[in-house]
């Protein structure tokens, strides 16, 4: 069994592995912050700069210049975060397929006792069992799945829609999902819920060929082939009277007659209404219309993701008062996630190890929890020794 200095050394080493593939291109200073700043997110489970201190060990024995030093990282204009974004994009951008789903979503990030932060806005709160309109901020989360509960973040971007530069939601979105796909080159196939649902975002995505599946609200009236318009709903009805619980029909938006689109609807237990996909992805007969509903299947790991970026991570409970330096405190959440999707592929026994069953029998899906109560396991016990 490895003593607890050789276990302390070898998660070092795999966390600069991991950033000399995802990150290659830091400077020393950089490098320094990002393995700094990541492996104290893992150890304390928080995004606020105060509780990473006492998980640093360097030459600055005062924690209030080391917090000092951490907090000008955040905010300084030296680095830009957005081309060290980019190039974890492209990184992780040629592991995708053409058949890798890539999950959107839109979160907030609750602040309701905040008054004085920058650029504030009306959010409504999803924590909240009435769902109450708070102060906060958005952000448009992009996931890509590769499957046995492996997901990475492939971008976490906070906005505000009080922000001069946000010109609208609509317009942040495709401009989120245009940098993924850069990074991808195309690959990849784009799957959201029923926030989807709208012109603004489908026509886009049909005019430039993006590949994607998205759930109806079923209001939308849709052209068949004989020119015949019916409302969505409407049709997955007349569809599932024969019983076979999917059913699948080649339908057209009336803005793009000449894009043939397939609607698939399914009859959900427990539900009253089917669920109605719509995607332009080929659907000629049952094997391809199940392939479609495998696709927004998969989309339940992006919410597996965002509860655990914000219970594991805190990616709610920032404490930062300068509105540029939350893009880097999001980049800092993804990397960190993602260091533990790379654990998870380039270790498949390791794996298989971590993802055993549970005492109650369940084998278990989505193993970024126990992977970080693994990791914490291994160095709490030296670290804690260490600090005064």
């Amino acid at each position: 069994m490895l003593g607890k200095e050789a276990r302390y050394r070898n998660r070092q080493n795999d966390l600069r592995q991991f950033l000399k593939r995802f990150c290659p291109s830091l400077d020393k200073t950089r490098q320094r912050f990002f393995r700094q700043a990541i492996w104290a997110v893992l150890m304390s489970n928080s995004l606020v700069v105060a509780r990473w201190l006492r998980w640093i060990h360097d030459r600055c024995r005062q924690r209030f210049w080391r917090h000092k030093r951490l907090l000008n990282q955040l905010k300084s204009r030296d680095w830009d975060h957005q081309a060290v974004r980019a190039e974890y994009q492209r990184n992780w951008g040629q592991k995708v397929q053409p058949d890798t789903p890539l999950i959107v979503d839109l979160s907030d990030l609750a602040k309701p006792r905040a008054r004085k932060l920058k650029y504030l806005a009306l959010v409504r709160d999803g924590s909240d069992p009435d769902h109450r309109l708070v102060n906060g901020y958005w952000c448009v989360e992009i996931y890509s799945y590769w499957g046995k509960g492996r997901i990475t973040p492939m971008l976490l971007h906070p906005y505000s829609i009080e922000d001069p530069d946000t010109i609208s939601e609509n317009a942040m979105i495709l401009r989120c999902i245009d940098q993924v796909l850069t990074a991808t080159e195309g690959r990849g196939v784009l799957v959201m819920d029923a926030g989807a649902d709208r012109d603004n975002l489908l026509i886009p995505w049909i005019d430039d060929q993006r590949r994607f599946v998205v759930r109806l609200k079923g209001d939308r009236h849709l052209q068949l082939e004989n020119g015949v318009r019916i409302e969505a709903s409407l049709l997955a009805e007349t569809l599932l009277k024969s019983g076979s619980g999917l059913a699948w029909r080649k339908v057209y938006l009336p803005e793009r007659p000449n894009q043939p689109l397939y609607l698939v609807c399914k009859t959900t237990p427990g539900y009253d209404r089917p669920l109605i996909l719509l995607s332009n992805l080929l659907a000629a007969d049952q094997p391809g219309a199940q392939s479609i509903f495998r696709y927004y299947r998969q989309r339940w790991k992006c919410e597996e993701s965002a509860r655990f970026l914000k219970s594991q991570l805190g990616m709610e409970r920032f404490a930062l008062r300068t509105y540029e330096a939350f893009g880097r405190l999001m980049l800092l959440a993804a990397i960190t996630m993602g260091m533990l999707t790379w654990i998870q592929l380039s270790r498949p026994t390791f794996t298989q190890w971590l993802s055993r069953k549970s005492p109650g029998g369940r084998k278990i899906k989505f193993a970024y929890y126990r992977l970080m109560e693994w990791f914490q396991e291994q160095i709490h016990s030296l670290t804690t020794a260490r600090s005064p």
